[in-house]
């Protein structure tokens, strides 16, 4: 969309375009998310998934196949988002969204490079740290995710979601009496939290507390049933 006559244009006029772009590419990554088949499928990464932090969030068809996305609607959303970047790189907003939709489409190497971008020009932004937070966890590069989500639970220290991938990450690095908090604290917020208290099960087995972690697996079965 953009062409040797944009350079003559007034800047309120490449916002204009710039806004125009963002709003298609938004409503082109929807649009591949529910040719998908499931809103679960792609989870944007500006913000924590909630719900089941141990399973991958995919789901198959009934050959056993993953759904392939809209590729051309992920594409002409990326398209639109580089063009909205071209007029604005700056901006913080953009930057997110693009992250959002290459790691919809797998293509963390390139989500995680548009994050570390937007972390340089804004580095007390906490979404963007829960963005890059997420990204390091769907890579399993749990070392690299935890300085983050240690940033984003000290800012958000009401959300449960983001106490469970703390312990999720500080569970993978051994680090469990952290684990093990963190856990308790997304349970302590969000009682029906059936994940953290699974968690704590997990770090309570790995603690050599057969008995404590049985009562939690029984509590986080009890939840789940509800």
């Amino acid at each position: 969309m953009i062409n040797n006559q944009r350079q003559h244009e007034t800047p309120r006029e490449r916002a204009r375009v710039a806004a125009e772009l963002q709003e298609e590419a938004r409503q082109l990554t929807e649009n591949a998310r529910l040719t998908a088949g499931s809103p679960e499928t792609t989870p944007p990464v500006h913000t924590l998934p909630h719900g089941n932090g141990n399973g991958n969030g995919k789901q198959k068809n009934g050959n056993g196949a993953k759904p392939e996305p809209g590729r051309p609607e992920a594409e002409r959303a990326l398209a639109a988002f580089d063009a909205a970047l071209a007029d604005q790189p700056a901006s913080i907003a953009l930057l997110l969204d693009r992250a959002s939709q290459l790691g919809a489409m797998g293509r963390y190497a390139a989500a995680r490079a548009d994050l570390e971008q937007a972390l340089v020009l804004e580095p007390a932004n906490i979404t963007v740290r829960t963005a890059l937070g997420i990204v390091f966890l769907r890579k399993g590069l749990w070392a690299e995710a935890v300085p983050h989500l240690r940033r984003v639970v000290e800012a958000e220290s009401w959300s449960p979601t983001a106490w469970f991938y703390l312990g999720e990450a500080l569970n993978h690095v051994d680090d469990l009496d952290g684990a093990l908090a963190a856990y308790r604290r997304a349970a302590e917020i969000d009682p029906q939290h059936a994940k953290a208290l699974y968690g704590q099960g997990v770090v309570l087995d790995r603690l050599r507390r057969p008995e404590d972690a049985t009562c939690m697996y029984r509590r986080s079965r009890e939840v789940a049933a509800r």
